[in-house]
């Protein structure tokens, strides 16, 4: 409220204090990000299988695992960085976690990732011996491609990982078919989540305030503000809930059956069509979903300065570009065309637009973040529940998907051109495939 009134006195006051809060909030992110490097995510691990050996009778006993493989059994190395290696161990083993027997899992092996020193140690003078029995190495091939590996949140946009560097970092066992048993367990720390939590919080709040620095003139049109005065119907609201359990139920059933994402197209263009039908035939008024040929020439510049922070804080600083060309360019096109513009069509022009109208612009904001985190949850209980008992899967509901939805609805609000959040949504799909980090 006092930016408000200060505002409609002096711009450059207003200016001025944005400028500072936001300085404040990048120098508190930089000393965050340096101070707990490895609070921020990683471009997720790339798996294959690089080496598989046998290795003779062998137990150790690191952290509250403690692993024994009275028989021998395979060692297979699927990844490895400068500091850790992530394996496969399998074989017939008796383990035992935090001083417990488990003796009601049917194991048949263990997905680890430790530190190259800590791996070292463990070892000891174990020998391992190369396995050349080609039948064997392909079954070993099959086993490592059922892996989830370390687990990458945020996947649909910018997947990260997150991942402590010291000892044992994450495990989980695998059934006798090879299958993970899930969920796992992680070495991570609640200071090193509350950390993540913070920087990325404060990434949106700067993204946010950017924006307003960009449009501090910001005024709404008089076609919004006559909307503000002419409530959405019973109707219009009440069809909100069967919207997003449609383009839910679509969503999942294109995980399921492992599609690629653009099928969702179609999900989005029944819900499209059926809100078109009752526009038509008077159950929907004022249906335009954001697609105001006035204002189609405003907000590009905020949703590029948006989507670079946000993948540039996410994957770090660029190396390099991939050399695609036509292909990255029509990759670019058809992530706009069949995945971002029919969603934020839907999310922005439709529902956060009806529910702006119902109660008021900000209040409408709120409401569809919250409802965007809500189906998020709902999309990782149906479709992977353990999830929910991965540490960082709460700052992907807490922080990363709310934020980005208010993000890209402060855009919308501050434009009421949904091709520049269309634009934004592209991007932070895009750019992490398209640039190297």
């Amino acid at each position: 409220m006092l930016l408000k009134k200060l505002g409609v006195k002096n711009y450059f006051i207003v200016l001025i204090i944005l400028l500072g809060i936001t300085t404040l909030l990048v120098f508190s992110t930089f000393f965050l990000a340096a101070v707990f490097p490895d609070s921020l995510g990683r471009s997720p691990y790339n798996y294959g299988v690089n080496t598989t050996c046998e290795f003779e009778p062998w137990s150790f006993e690191v952290d509250s695992l403690k692993v024994n493989f009275p028989q021998g059994g395979i060692i297979v190395n699927i990844h490895e960085s400068d500091h850790k290696r992530s394996i496969m161990l399998l074989g017939e083993g008796i383990y035992e976690q935090n001083g417990l027997a488990l003796t009601t899992l049917n194991t048949g092996g263990l997905f680890i990732v430790l530190e190259h020193n800590l791996f070292e140690e463990i070892r000891g003078n174990n020998i391992f011996i190369p396995v050349e029995n080609k039948l064997l190495l392909s079954q070993i091939e099959a086993i490592s491609n059922k892996q989830t590996g370390m687990p990458a949140v945020w996947e649909t946009t910018i997947p990260l990982t997150f991942r402590p560097t010291e000892g044992l970092i994450y495990y989980y066992f695998l059934s006798a078919e090879g299958e993970p048993i899930l969920p796992p367990t992680v070495n991570g720390s609640n200071a090193q989540l509350l950390i993540s939590l913070l920087i990325y919080a404060m990434v949106i709040m700067i993204v946010i305030l950017i924006i307003t620095i960009f449009s501090p003139d910001h005024h709404y049109s008089r076609y919004w503000i006559y909307l503000g005065k002419t409530h959405p119907g019973f109707f219009s609201l009440a069809i909100i809930p069967l919207v997003i359990v449609l383009i839910l139920t679509g969503d999942i059933v294109i995980n399921t059956n492992n599609w690629p994402g653009y099928y969702s197209v179609f999900s989005y263009a029944a819900v499209l069509s059926a809100l078109i039908f009752f526009s038509k035939y008077g159950r929907i008024d004022y249906l335009d979903f954001g697609l105001r040929w006035d204002k189609i020439q405003h907000g590009y510049l905020l949703s590029l300065i948006a989507a670079v922070i946000m993948v540039g804080i996410t994957r770090g600083i660029p190396v390099g570009i991939v050399d695609d060309g036509f292909t990255a360019v029509l990759g670019f096109l058809l992530i706009f065309m069949l995945i971002a513009l029919p969603q934020e069509m839907i999310w922005r022009g439709y529902i956060q637009a009806v529910l702006s109208r119902r109660f008021d612009p900000t209040k409408g904001l709120f409401a569809m973040i919250l409802l965007t985190a809500i189906t998020r949850f709902v999309y990782l209980m149906i479709t992977a529940p353990w999830m929910i008992a991965y540490p960082y899967t709460y700052l992907e509901l807490a922080v990363l998907v709310p934020g980005t939805a208010a993000i890209l609805g402060y855009i919308y609000l501050r434009t009421e051109n949904i091709f520049s959040c269309a634009l934004m949504h592209s991007l932070i799909i895009w750019l992490p495939g398209f640039i190297l980090f």
